[in-house]
């Protein structure tokens, strides 16, 4: 049985049972939302709450590892492979990380105060604006690629 055959078995296992978890975890906050008499959870209290999602998020937490490694592997097994996908795999990564640290210096970093009454650092308002301005490139740039993909067939019948 070949490797992307059982990753899958994997992945269609790990949706089942997260699927699962999460009918479990949302019976539970339901049944606790009942017990406390409010009517959205996030009026429950912290300490009412900790103790029935704790388990399932840390289950979650080991669930995302799992796949993150068995991705990893499968990844670099590939390329292990196929030594000359190294090079366009390296170009790629190289072109994304060009694009965030262009998104990095146009954004501005401004302490901006938030709802909670905490505020956020100038560091951390810049990451975020890099984060949009990537996010704006990366777009722009698969729209215009899908745009002169089919001018090209379009020129080429």
């Amino acid at each position: 049985m070949k490797i992307s055959k059982i990753l899958t078995y994997v992945v269609l296992a790990v949706g089942v049972l997260g699927v699962v978890l999460w009918f479990l975890m949302s019976r539970g906050i339901s049944s606790l939302m009942a017990e406390n008499g409010v009517t959205e959870a996030r009026e429950l209290p912290l300490e009412v709450v900790e103790p029935a999602v704790n388990p399932l998020y840390f289950l979650t937490w080991a669930i995302f590892i799992v796949i993150v490694v068995a991705t990893l592997i499968s990844v670099f097994t590939t390329m292990a492979k196929n030594p000359g996908g190294l090079k366009n795999t390296l170009i790629g990564v190289v072109a994304f990380l060009i694009v965030v640290g262009i998104g990095y210096v146009l954004a501005d970093g401004v302490e901006t105060p938030m709802k909670d009454g905490e505020v956020l650092s100038a560091n951390g308002s810049k990451m975020v604006g890099a984060g949009l301005y990537a996010f704006y490139f990366l777009t722009a740039i698969a729209v215009g690629m899908m745009f002169l993909s089919g001018i090209k067939k379009l020129i080429g019948k």
